[in-house]
């Protein structure tokens, strides 16, 4: 009667041999499919900033030129013919002129209290000897 009871017996370790090897094989599978998704996701990701990126640059180009156009020589004289830039030309008597000639004085520029030519004149002429 022994006999027979053994025959009847599943073979318990080959079946949990073909569960581990079927639950690996799964994980792996999952594995892969996850890190591929999450490739391509990163991919689109990285893609999509350097299109991005490639757009900020042209329209930092564009900026360069127009300020290169607005600054140019040409096109404020033009501007300022037009009279939308309003200017007005600096005389000699408002520029303060200080000579440092070959002599040993230090030039040094002086305080000045009124806005009249001579107060101008003045201060651009006044040395200190040392």
């Amino acid at each position: 009667m022994n006999n027979r009871r053994h025959l009847n017996a599943v073979p318990v370790a080959a079946l949990v041999r073909w569960v581990v090897a079927a639950a690996f094989l799964c994980t792996a599978g999952l594995c892969y499919v996850y890190f591929k998704n999450q490739m391509q996701t990163t991919g689109n990701e990285i893609r999509s900033l350097e299109s991005e990126l490639n757009a900020l640059r042209a329209e930092d180009d564009t900026e360069r030129a127009q300020i290169d156009k607005l600054s140019s020589h040409s096109y404020l004289e033009r501007r300022l013919a037009e009279g939308f830039i309003q200017l007005t030309p600096i005389t000699d008597d408002k520029i303060v002129r200080l000579h440092a000639g070959g002599e040993k004085k230090a030039t040094a520029a002086a305080p000045v209290t009124g806005k009249s030519p001579e107060d101008l004149a003045t201060a651009a002429n006044w040395t200190v000897a040392q």
